[in-house]
């Protein structure tokens, strides 16, 4: 997850020199490892008393609260309940986590500097916020497994893939070899997976190159530069952009002189295995294909034989164990039901899958939960029939809890707002629609009990309120009027602790928990940097 923000740009003027002088994607000298800044000063009361406890933070982890405003304000890093730092308006600040391994150990930052190319450099930090490597311009960055990817935009042509791209070992601190053309990588195992590009002779550096695609290839090679493959005018895509069973697979786009795709195959590096007409993954390591047919069949790509799980008339949309949820794409639409041991296949009304839960409405009224890693049901429960009502909205909150809203498109409005669990309903907010313009689902309490919020118009302000509420719709005590608050950073990047919302209460915005005292929380006024010029 990214904080991008705001500031000058020098595309053309870094363009020329980089062309001038032959820049590439060199790594400086050894870094220092001197922090990135000074520790910001804390919060306190009048009293000079700490506004938060960070203790129930103190567990190693980086995370990063993000600015109070969606204008591009500041980002804080932090490790554990420790302040690394609090970035500046005119800086991109970003957590790196390892796509394959899951692990968060670095954050990576750019900022301003007139000595450095293009006046921007870039560097990567660990969790004790110390440099660790330092590169001239501005790069973006990846990590994926053990490998730090480094891809800088020189600007010639903001229509096409430009820049170099650099592939560095972080065990060793040495560069792998790249193909030329090379701008970006995925890591597949062992093998590298390059997307190439070069621009045609002869086209002005001021037009655009309207066949990317067909000046585009794919290479890919091994650690020690050895290539097992090139495949011209195609484009390579990672399957997951979070740890997945799919890490060792990847997926090639090549396309026709039109310029549109004509083939998506799933391909492995490591084994040089193909499947053509790949459509999506599914879930636990399966991946759908189209027949030859116009049918679909879904793949366990987990086990040494591929093995076919079934063959479907329409296409799967997810995979849990004995069970595969297909989408009618003609016809009433919505979805159906395929037990894998009976051949019984239900019409579903919605489906959605949160974390390693899937929620399922069915067209009578039923409603499940299931757990996506074992296919055991969570949450058994009836609601309302479809034909009740034109249309509904469910979300999967996880947990076993399910937010469904029941709608009357003829009157345009949400006729009832419930919320189910393990036990059946759990909550029925209907009698809160007219006091909250939005009803939402928040956190949990320590008790396992679910809190959602309702926002309101300020009385006498501008702006908006929020009230915390527990299962019953009644404000939760101790909370008191928020300027807002929202649940966030639900993956394992960023990941809060249990029971931890994102909220802003006076002057201050930051992590709270469900007794309504700060874990972490700065000021919102923090924003108004030095490099600015702006403020409010």
């Amino acid at each position: 997850m990214k904080c991008t923000v705001s500031r000058i740009g020098c595309a053309a003027a870094c363009m020329a020199l980089c062309l001038a002088l032959g820049c590439s994607c060199s790594v400086l000298p050894p870094a220092s490892g001197k922090p990135a800044a000074a520790a910001p000063s804390v919060p306190t009361d009048k009293n000079g008393n700490l506004l938060y406890d960070s203790s129930r933070l103190d567990d190693g982890r980086l995370r990063m609260l993000y600015g109070y405003d969606s204008s591009g304000n500041s980002c804080t890093v932090l490790c554990g309940g420790k302040v690394l730092y609090q970035s500046l308006r005119s800086e991109n600040v970003s957590l790196l986590q390892d796509t394959v391994t899951g692990e968060t150990d670095y954050w990576f930052r750019t900022w301003a500097d007139p000595d450095a190319r293009c006046g921007r450099r870039s560097g990567l930090f660990d969790k004790s916020g110390s440099e660790v490597m330092a590169f001239d311009g501005e790069q973006s960055a990846t990590l994926q497994n053990g490998l730090l990817v480094l891809h800088e935009n020189t600007g010639i042509n903001e229509a096409a893939p430009t820049g170099a791209c650099q592939v560095i070992d972080l065990a060793t601190g040495k560069s792998l070899p790249v193909p030329e053309g090379a701008y970006n990588c995925i890591v597949c195992g062992d093998y590298l997976v390059f997307n190439c590009y070069a621009r045609p002779a002869g086209l002005a550096e001021d037009e655009w190159d309207d066949n990317i695609n067909l000046n585009s290839w794919v290479i890919v090679q091994t650690r020690d530069g050895t290539q097992t493959l090139r495949a011209d005018s195609t484009y390579a895509y990672r399957i997951s952009y979070s740890p997945d069973e799919l890490d060792g697979w990847v997926e090639l786009d090549t396309y026709t002189a039109s310029g549109a795709p004509t083939t998506q195959t799933l391909y492995n590096p490591s084994t040089g295995e193909s499947f053509a007409d790949l459509q999506k993954v599914c879930g636990s390591g399966t991946a759908c294909f189209k027949t030859s047919d116009g049918r679909y069949e879904l793949r366990d790509l987990t086990t040494v034989d591929r093995t076919l799980i079934g063959t479907f008339d329409d296409q799967p949309s997810s995979y849990f164990p004995g069970y595969v949820v297909t989408w009618r794409t003609s016809g009433d639409f919505g979805y159906d039901l395929n037990d894998l041991v009976t051949g019984e296949v239900t019409p579903l009304y919605a489906s959605s899958v949160m974390g390693d839960t899937i929620a399922l409405y069915y067209e009578d009224g039923r409603l499940k939960v299931f757990s996506t890693a074992t296919g055991d049901l969570i949450t058994d429960t009836a609601v309302e029939p479809v034909d009740n009502q034109q249309s509904a909205m469910m979300n999967n909150e996880g947990d076993g809890y399910v937010w469904l809203e029941l709608r009357d498109n003829d009157r345009y409005e949400t006729t009832a707002t419930r919320v189910y669990g393990p036990e059946g309903l759990v909550s029925d907010l209907t009698h809160l629609q007219s006091k909250y313009y939005a009803l939402n689902y928040l956190t949990t309490t320590p008790e396992g009990r679910p809190l959602y919020y309702g926002t309101t118009e300020a009385p006498s302000r501008s702006g908006s309120l929020c009230d915390v509420l527990d299962e019953t719709g009644n404000v939760a005590l101790g909370l008191g009027d928020l300027g807002s608050c929202y649940s966030y950073y639900g993956n394992s990047l960023n990941q809060l602790p249990d029971h931890v919302f994102v909220a802003r209460r006076g002057f201050y915005y930051g992590w709270m928990d469900t007794d309504g005292k700060w874990l972490y929380c700065r000021s919102i006024f923090s924003s108004i940097n030095a490099d600015d010029e702006m403020g409010y």
